[in-house]
């Protein structure tokens, strides 16, 4: 009967060779294999080994039939404590569980000598970067921290570790809960090379070994966006059953940015008089004041989210009214999907309004308006993600042009 051990591991009932071991007298009885046996069982080494691995241990450099039987005598001792309490896995040959040692200091501090998943933890503490970024940071390394262990990569020292770790601990997560997207397996690439920046920082590696690795080719999908009926259906249902998220949406549509800008803004970050307000952008470690415009046409639904707040609120708080406490992003994709998708059965989602608002104003002032509008350093991301209707205006100007051959 197989006994359970840690990581889902096993082993099996532990016989003899020769069977009739206690009983053997004869000298001739020397000549033949004598050994101890148990099949062991890695739920990671399965394909390799369906059977199971033979963990055995071979007595025949014992001379004497008397040494033969002490020695198995020990064995049958000796193994299920090996296997059982001091955790050992005869494939990997390696102790699964940790004796009790002094203090290490690497424990607590990110060296080189700082353990795999410990080094991470530590680089995670210690990163500057927005919320909304740690926390999809903190899920990710829910599931390497998950899928090292698995591979018992946790305790390999944080300098050790190159770039096929990850590609394993990626397979081995691929294989558990199913292929990763072009899109998913770039943000893991993402988040990870921001936490080895801080490892580097710290010299506990010589390089950022996630840099070198490969970015998927994602298959860029066009935004769906509202159609002119659909926008209309959503004004109007919003205005009159939810107004104050109808409110946040009509200034969101216009403002240009994004929601945690909006989410983040104070009635003290707010100019009235000058049609302007500030956000603090934060990528990376750079943070950076930016202002942003108020348009003639979103003045008046600004005058009315300020109404009855004071300067220290945020803009839009609990129940997306002026109050004192700042809330989730999330809190926005929800009441969308709720009271639009799921009441109106519209499938664009709430983000796509700003691509709407750039790509107006692209076909109304211009590229670069509308890239001042989106705070982007250059056209090209407004060009490639942004400006939807761009391409098809193109071509309507370009079959209009009428330059005569003679």
């Amino acid at each position: 009967m197989a006994k359970n051990l840690l990581f889902n591991c096993s082993y099996s009932e532990i016989w003899v060779h020769p069977e009739n071991w206690k009983t053997l007298t004869s000298q001739k009885s020397l000549k033949l294999d004598w050994y101890v046996e148990c099949k062991f069982y890695d739920p990671l080494f399965k394909e390799k080994y369906p059977k199971g691995f033979p963990f055995r241990k071979k007595l025949n450099r014992f001379k004497t039939l008397e040494e033969r039987k002490g020695v198995i005598q020990t064995w049958l001792q000796e193994i299920p404590k090996l296997l059982e309490e001091k955790g050992y896995n005869p494939i990997t040959k390696k102790f699964m569980i940790e004796p009790a040692k002094e203090a290490r200091p690497e424990l607590e501090s990110i060296c080189p000598e700082t353990p795999f998943l410990i080094a991470l933890e530590l680089a995670y503490q210690n990163i500057d970067v927005a919320k909304s970024s740690k926390d999809d940071i903190r899920l990710i390394l829910v599931h390497i921290k998950r899928s090292a262990t698995e591979l018992r990569y946790d305790e390999v020292p944080i300098s050790d570790i190159k770039r096929k770790h990850f590609r394993f601990i990626i397979d081995n997560l691929e294989r558990k809960d199913g292929k990763f997207s072009a899109h998913k397996f770039n943000k893991y690439r993402t988040y990870l090379s921001i936490l080895y920046n801080e490892l580097l920082d710290y010299e506990a590696v010589d390089s950022n070994i996630i840099k070198d690795i490969r970015k998927k080719a994602a298959v860029k999908n066009i935004r769906e966006t509202l159609n002119d009926e659909e926008r209309k259906k959503v004004n109007d249902h919003l205005k009159a059953e939810h107004p104050s998220f109808w409110l946040f949406m009509i200034i969101f549509f216009h403002s240009g940015g994004r929601i945690t800008e909006l989410m983040s803004v104070k009635i003290s970050d707010v100019d009235l008089n000058n049609q302007k307000y500030k956000v603090l952008i934060k990528k990376g470690k750079q943070y950076t004041w930016v202002e942003r415009i108020i348009k003639d046409i979103a003045l008046p639904y600004w005058q009315k989210a300020l109404f009855g707040g004071k300067k220290t609120d945020f803009v839009f708080s609990v129940g997306l009214i002026p109050g004192e406490n700042q809330i989730r992003r999330d809190q926005i994709r929800r009441r969308w999907k709720t009271h639009v998708k799921d009441k109106l059965n519209i499938t664009a989602d709430f983000y796509s309004l700003k691509h709407l608002n750039l790509d107006e104003t692209v076909a109304q002032l211009s590229m670069n308006d509308a890239m001042r509008m989106g705070n982007f350093k250059s056209t090209k991301m407004l060009e490639q993600h942004y400006a939807i209707g761009e391409k098809e205006r193109q071509f309507e100007r370009l079959k209009s042009l009428n330059n005569k051959f003679a």
